[in-house]
Order: C-alpha cells, then structure tokens, then sequence
C-alpha cells in the first residue's frame, strides 16, 4: 500500500527533493509528515486537507451546521473519543458518523459498531475542526467516573450489547464453550466448537473487565473480588436461540482474569437417550437396565466425554409422576421440572456428596442421580442405597467398562457390594460426525483401516472442509459406547476377585468395546478411522 509521500508525489504536488527533505525532517522530529509539510511551507492547510481525505478514501466533512446535543455525547464516551482521536456528528437511521483526522484501526471501528449498536460511518475531519468540534459537543457532558483500569472507556450498557453479541454469535456456530481470555495487546475470544477450540475474534484488550463484571453481574458473582476463582451462571435468550443456561467460571490470569462460559441446553432441547448415537442393540440393553427396581448404574469416561448429558437422557427417560427421582450435583448443570435437585458445596466442605446423599436417603427416593462418585465414602453409600431397593445412578472417570469394578474396589468398596450392588456401566466417548455438506468418498491410512479391524476393500468417507463446517470436515458429534451388563456369572467372577484382564477375557462376544462401536460408525459412513483412533487412543 503507498504511503502518504508517494500519493503525493503522484498527484503532483510535491517534488522528489521537497518530499525528501520533510521525510528527513520528520525522523528528527517524529511529527507527522503532513504536519512537517505545512510548518515548511510546502503546502498549505486548505491544500492538504481535501488530499489527505482522498488518501484516505474518505468524504471531507466541515463544521457548517454542525448542532451538538446530549445524544451526541452520549453516543461516544469521551474517553474513546480522545483515546482514537475520533469526534460523533451526527446519530440517526441506525448509523453514527464520526470525523477522523487519520487513519483508524479495523479492530477499533468494529469494537465501535459493538458499542454503540449502530453502523459507523467514517468521515475525514480536518485537525483544528476536530478540536473545535469536540470541545462543543463534550463541554456540557458529565465527567465519566475513574473506574478500574480499562473500565471506563465502555458502560454497562455497550458490555452488554457485546456480550450478547457474542453469545449470539456462539449459538450460530454451535459452540458449547466460550472462552475470553486477556492476552498482552488484545481479548482473545475461542469457541469450542464439536470440542475443538477455536479462535473467532480479537477484541480490543480494555473490553476485558467491562465485559468480565457484567458477565459476573448476570451470574450472582462478586463483582470486586477479582483475585480469587468464581463460580456462576444465568439465563440467556435470544430471539432465533430460545433459552439456554450458561454456567461460568472465572479465574485470576497474569493479565486480570479469563471466563469460561458453558452453553447448556435448556430442558426444552434435552436429548431424548434415541438421540446420543447408540445403536439398537446396545439402547435396549440400556433401557432394560435403567428399568431395574434397584441396582448402581454407571457411566463412565475422560471429562468432555458427555456422561452428564446422558445422566440427564437417562433421568428425562425415567421422570414420571409414580416415582421420586432426586439428584446431588456439583453444579447442577440443567434444571429439570418434576426432579428434585441438590447442589453440593466442596468449597465449604460442609455440603459434600456423601454428607447429601445421606439427606437424600431419608427424602423418599426411587431414584437417586449421583453427579459423580469421587471418593469411598460415596461409593460405599451409592452401593448401599442401590442394595437396599433404591436405582442409583452416578459417573466414573475410568478408561473403559470394566476398569468401573477396580476403581470401586480400590476406593475401598467390598467386592461383594460391588459384585451384589453394580447391575451395569456405560463407558462412551465423544468423536465429530462428518459434515454432511462436503461429505466425499476417502480412503484411509492403512494401518488406521488395521488398526479398527476393517477391510480396505469397503467405501469409507471424510469431509473436504466448508462453509458450514468451518473448514473442519466435521459437523457435531455423537457416542461411542461400550455396555457391560454384569449378569451373575460376571458377579460371580467380580466378588472371586477376579482382575480385570479376566473380566474382559470373559466378556469377548459378549460385549462390543468403544474402538469396536467407533469401528461400525466408521463403516456406516458416519465418522472417520483417524476420529475413532483418537478418541480409543489409550486402548
């Protein structure tokens, strides 16, 4: 792109030796070339305006009827408009013009659009005229309050505009996470998007703690305490969204703090359990189990692996109104009619899930969905109910189905309880669907094909990468499942101390694993090898 010299070079207003000489002058003196054009004579003011707003691409603007009024100072901050050097003229239509006595950054113009909610429009505005103009229009407005560093140059309002704008943004790109996180020159903005992140935006860096306080303003959170992790959430809504619950954390960072906010399905949009991506076979089984008048089901797998969510499609499954269905969680993650819920507080220590569990038990309960069970006392508990007439539900993080009885029997659970109590465990794992819109055939590595135990002489398929997958090839994801069921030859096998290695021994034929599940997805042409690989990588 030329310079401002040669633009004027080019029109024929300079020569090579005048341009030369006001360079060398403006390295000695660090102005601005066109200021050391004017203070030597080479051009005049009224020439050098109309020149730099065509270098500029840019209409020239003059103060000729020019009327200032309070819906003028309102539309810009004043500290925004010194900052960028930057004056409002007029508001109306849904658009804002502002003068400009220079170029303005890209980033600075649509951080603008988002805080005033209007189109911006750009015009060039001679430097004294500036000045004048922006003297009359905020002589009148009141003195914005010292707030926190980089706080004062947005109010909650234009906060508010911004984040709803990036929510909305967030449900158009299917992102189940948000991700706003301060870096040295700007507010980096990712979503997680089919579980991968993704840079999406670069926002100005003093948005950070306008936009962190009012996302701690709609979560209940301390809007002071910025040097300790937080905990909170709210209800959005939006027009083409509907309503999701969005949980969010907080935490300090070397540059002030980062949010996460996590995108939950309202109950409206809950999954139904036809929905998560087991097969028939492996549903019905499911189904029967869920259908047991008592017993310890589990599901297990890595965080991120979606065992909530299946909670939540096994409870909207179970929910009637013959039956008491209570959960304990850490947090409660969807709110659901006709279920009583509790929420556990291990930041006290006072409200832990063996200390709710207990108080559940004495509620009357059919049923009883455990968040997750993260030590023996739980377990023990969770084993005990499931013996004496209750169903129990709860999660695990084990690698598979089978490690469920070892990681019960190493928190200290007798086996017998494990073996008499624990009816079946669900392990699953997340892998990204092939995006439907640039779906082609494909052949894969061989040893991904030996690998899964498939045959190279079968179609299989990948995605090219577009538009609606953002270049990816994968549009949203589905479960890979593997079920045992223990029936009482397992039991037997679990309360005889057998190891878990004797246990799968025992089990082949009899169960279909996670790399197996992943494998006939492949074959259906839903997902990839290199998916499935990825998410069995530990077997």
């Amino acid at each position: 792109m030329q310079g401002l010299g040669d633009f004027l070079l080019k029109k024929g207003v300079l020569s090579r030796e005048e341009l030369a000489a006001a360079l060398r002058l403006q390295r000695l003196t660090r102005k601005k070339l066109e200021e050391v054009l004017v203070e030597q004579g080479y051009l005049k003011e009224d020439q050098l305006w109309p020149l730099l707003a065509e270098f500029l691409q840019l209409p020239l603007l003059s103060l000729e009827g020019l009327k200032t009024s309070p819906q003028l100072a309102e539309s810009l901050p004043r500290s925004l408009a010194q900052k960028h050097n930057l004056v409002p003229l007029s508001v109306q239509n849904g658009e804002i013009l502002l003068g400009c006595a220079g170029p303005v950054n890209p980033a600075v113009l649509e951080n603008l659009r988002r805080l005033t909610g209007k189109k911006v429009m750009l015009g060039f505005l001679p430097p004294p005229e500036l000045e004048r103009a922006r003297e009359a229009i905020y002589q009148d407005a009141p003195v914005e309050e010292a707030l926190p560093e980089g706080e004062g140059e947005v109010v909650p309002e234009q906060a508010a505009q911004i984040l709803d704008s990036i929510l909305k943004k967030a449900l158009n790109m299917r992102a189940s996470d948000v991700h706003l996180e301060p870096e040295p020159e700007f507010l980096r903005v990712r979503f997680r998007i089919d579980g991968w992140l993704r840079t999406v935006e670069q926002l100005p860096l003093e948005l950070a703690p306008p936009l962190i306080s009012r996302i701690k303003v709609l979560g209940r959170m301390n809007i002071a305490e910025r040097r300790s992790p937080q905990d909170g959430g709210f209800l959005f809504s939006s027009e083409e969204g509907g309503s999701i619950n969005v949980r969010v954390s907080t935490l300090p960072c070397a540059r002030g703090e980062k949010a996460v906010l996590r995108l939950l399905p309202s109950q409206e949009k809950l999954l139904d359990l036809e929905d998560l991506g087991m097969d028939e076979e492996t549903l019905a089984r499911f189904k029967e189990l869920l259908e047991l008048p008592y017993g310890l089901i589990l599901v297990t797998g890595p965080t991120g692996s979606g065992k909530t969510f299946t909670l939540y499609a096994a409870l909207k499954y179970l929910r009637r109104d013959t039956v008491n269905i209570v959960t304990v969680e850490d947090p409660i993650e969807l709110a659901m009619e006709g279920i009583t819920q509790t929420q556990v507080d291990y930041g006290s220590r006072r409200y832990l899930f063996s200390t709710a569990l207990r108080a559940v038990l004495r509620q009357d309960p059919n049923i009883i969905m455990v968040g997750e069970i993260r030590d023996g006392e739980t377990a023990s508990l969770a084993l005990q109910a499931a013996l004496t007439g209750h169903l129990v539900l709860s999660t695990l993080h084990t690698n598979d189905a089978v490690g469920a009885v070892e990681r019960l029997v190493d928190m200290g659970c007798e086996r017998y309880l494990v073996g008499s109590a624990l009816k079946g465990v669900l392990a699953q794992r997340l892998v990204r669907l092939i995006c439907p819109y640039c779906k082609h055939k494909f052949s894969p590595p061989p040893g991904e094909l030996l690998a899964l135990g498939l045959s190279p002489e079968e179609e299989y398929y990948a995605g090219r990468g577009c538009p609606h997958c953002h270049g990816s090839g994968y549009r949203g994801r589905t479960g890979i499942f593997e079920l045992l069921v223990l029936d009482r030859e397992i039991q037997r096998l679990v309360i005889s101390g057998a190891d878990a290695l004797t246990l799968k021994e025992k089990l082949k034929g009899k169960m279909r694993t996670l790399r197996e599940d992943g494998a006939l997805k492949v074959k259906k042409g839903l997902t990839t090898t290199a998916e499935v690989l990825k998410a069995t990588l530990e077997f």
